[in-house]
């Protein structure tokens, strides 16, 4: 029991030596970084964060209403017809029997402008209602390929 008794008497020594340690080592560690300016401190970082994060939602926002003002002309033909008789510039190949499936490659939002075509306006009606269906509201039918190349052609001259 005596030899106990030692440890008794030394235990709570012990823990004030070591809690007194623990205050000079937090104020060391303050005095280190107060020291060391090349490495940014965690409220730098934290800016720095906040910055790339506000710069890419102004990024975003900035992209989504570039988007919103876009005009998409989606050519709802065939593969073979987009390659044997040619397309309107800056049109967009969705075949009407894929429109529903594949819009999402061209846009998500609901409200951007859609003109589609065909050859004649039949397919691109369908493909009209269809995205009407998933809740697309600004699509346009715009008729036959042949009509809207004369159309072109015509507004060059």
């Amino acid at each position: 029991m005596k030899r106990f008794a030692h440890l008794f008497l030394i235990a709570p020594l012990l823990s004030l030596s070591l809690l007194g340690c623990g205050k000079d080592a937090a104020k060391d560690a303050g005095k280190k970084e107060e020291k060391n300016t090349d490495s940014p401190s965690v409220a730098q970082t934290d800016e720095k964060k906040n910055s790339d994060e506000k710069k890419s939602l102004e990024k975003k926002s900035d992209e989504k209403k570039s988007a919103e003002s876009k005009e998409f002309l989606i050519d709802v033909r065939s593969q073979k017809e987009w390659d044997d008789e040619g397309h309107l510039e800056n049109a967009i190949l969705i075949p009407h029997n894929e429109i529903v499936d594949r819009i999402a490659e061209v846009t998500e939002d609901k409200s951007a402008k859609l003109v589609l075509y065909c050859r004649s306006g039949g397919r691109a009606g369908r493909a009209k209602a269809a995205l009407e269906k998933l809740g697309f509201t600004n699509v346009e039918n715009a008729g036959g390929y042949q009509d809207l190349k004369k159309k072109a052609a015509e507004k060059a001259k």
